[in-house]
């Protein structure tokens, strides 16, 4: 009898170990009623048009009865308390644990605002009839899309390659000779006496799920790239801007019916602004461009070897910067005006950022850091702001596995994060972080540690 039972568990272990790898993807639409907040800048304005449809879009992967779930919001970011409600959604929906979601926003300037709990709220009117509408709605829109993408689980095959684009992305931050502050978004640039505070990342990744049946069918895809999606510009239609028009030819191309889903990486200073040429590029350019350099890589798709889903997450906490009473009481002017007059983004986004800092100064600063692995060559890592590419290269450059993908603005964000050199330059991001230097190279090395992890798993 003890014989026939560890004979039949063997065998139970033996299926369980040799279990399919299975993915699953699905869409659903979080387009927003007309007049509701937008984000991506320092005033109200109410949606009014659509230009091309929002998606919250999923991809979930399983094995040995492990999940691990991506979602891709078409929104500016994410915020906490959505990923919270979201995850708790998924899990009682969907019975997958919450913490198995990684959440993620393109950081579209053409869509939804979502309440930061800063003078921001009021300045946008996240918080009128409107706004609390679709931010109620949105947890269950998300859970939706996770459930519908979880019932099509199927069996799959992973591939992965790299392509490049060069030559559409740009550091917006600009070293002038004899200037001690990093310009800005320059209207003009003189090769002469003026070069970029630092590099780009031009890296494409390409993930592609296929069925493993004889006709390979295209399940989805997952791509990166790190640039600001601001191509739109700042009118009231609702767009997802290039990663709508991207992820449509992508899978337009490679699969109809496959659900392509765009994470952004690490593009806090990275735009699409040419400051060389004086050459501002369309939507449609941008996209274009992408699934270019994505149909140039797709016959680079090199398969690898999946595992049951291995994820790690770390709640990090960082330091608030301070600031001298005379700050304040500059912060403090200019938010009592700032209904009434233009004071210019950077003065701006430096009020909103001290005030929300000294209100908030007993409350933690917390940083959730992710990663989900389900190949020894493969790897996802999720960061919570606005991350400069050039912790986003040292990030790529020291991961164990051979190919990382990294989501910013991806469960919860803390603003912008710039690498500690950055600080002393100035200017809009570095006035706009609520961290203090060295924030962004802490959640480096937890990334780096939790990648390590996974890769030690056996």
């Amino acid at each position: 009898m003890i014989t026939h039972l560890l004979f039949c568990f063997f065998l139970v272990t033996l299926s369980v170990q040799a279990g399919d790898f299975r993915v699953g993807a699905a869409q659903v639409d979080i387009t927003p009623k007309d007049g509701t907040p937008l984000g991506g800048f320092y005033k109200f304005r109410g949606s009014a048009g659509v230009l091309d449809p929002l998606y919250a879009k999923t991809i979930v992967v399983e094995k040995d009865g492990t999940h691990a779930v991506i979602v891709v919001l078409d929104l500016s970011g994410t915020v906490r308390p959505v990923v919270a409600a979201a995850r708790q959604a998924i899990q009682e929906q969907c019975g997958i644990e919450g913490d198995h979601v990684m959440i993620s926003g393109t950081h579209t300037h053409s869509g939804p605002q979502q309440p930061r709990g800063s003078l921001m709220d009021d300045l946008t009117k996240v918080n009128s009839a409107p706004g609390v509408a679709y931010i109620s709605a949105l947890p269950g829109l998300i859970a939706q899309s996770v459930k519908e993408a979880k019932a099509k689980l199927a069996p799959a095959k992973v591939s992965v390659a790299m392509g490049k684009a060069e030559g559409i992305s740009f550091n917006r931050r600009v070293l002038r000779e004899g200037v001690k502050e990093a310009l800005w978004q320059p209207q003009k640039f003189n090769p002469a006496t003026d070069r970029p505070a630092g590099p780009v990342d031009p890296e494409v990744g390409v993930v592609a799920f296929h069925g493993t049946g004889a006709d390979a069918t295209p399940l989805a895809s997952l791509l990166n790239f790190a640039m600001h999606p601001t191509s739109v510009g700042g009118g009231v239609k609702i767009s997802a801007d290039y990663p709508g028009v991207f992820t449509k030819l992508v899978s337009e191309r490679h699969g109809p019916g496959m659900i392509s889903v765009f994470a952004n990486g690490c593009c806090g200073n990275i735009n699409h602004n040419d400051y060389f040429a004086g050459k501002r590029r369309s939507t449609l350019e941008l996209g274009t461009a992408l699934a270019d350099a994505t149909t140039a890589a797709w016959p680079s798709l090199k398969p690898v070897a999946t595992f049951k889903p291995r994820i790690r997450s770390e709640q990090v906490t960082l330091k608030r910067r301070t600031y001298t009473e005379a700050e304040i009481a500059k912060a403090r002017d200019i938010a009592a005006n700032m209904f009434t007059k233009n004071f210019g983004t950077v003065p701006m986004a430096e009020a909103v950022c001290i005030l929300e800092t000294v209100a908030k100064q007993d409350v933690p600063l917390l940083a959730e850091v992710q990663v989900i692995a389900f190949s020894d060559e493969l790897a996802i890592v999720s960061l919570p702001g606005e991350i400069f590419v050039e912790l986003g290269l040292a990030l790529k450059k020291a991961s164990p596995f051979k190919h990382t993908l990294i989501a910013e603005l991806a469960n919860g964000s803390v603003g912008y994060v710039p690498n500690r050199e950055a600080y002393p330059q100035g200017n809009y991001e570095i006035v706009s972080a609520r961290g203090e230097a060295g924030s962004g190279e802490k959640l480096v090395e937890v990334a780096l540690k939790l990648l390590g992890e996974l890769k030690s798993v056996k």
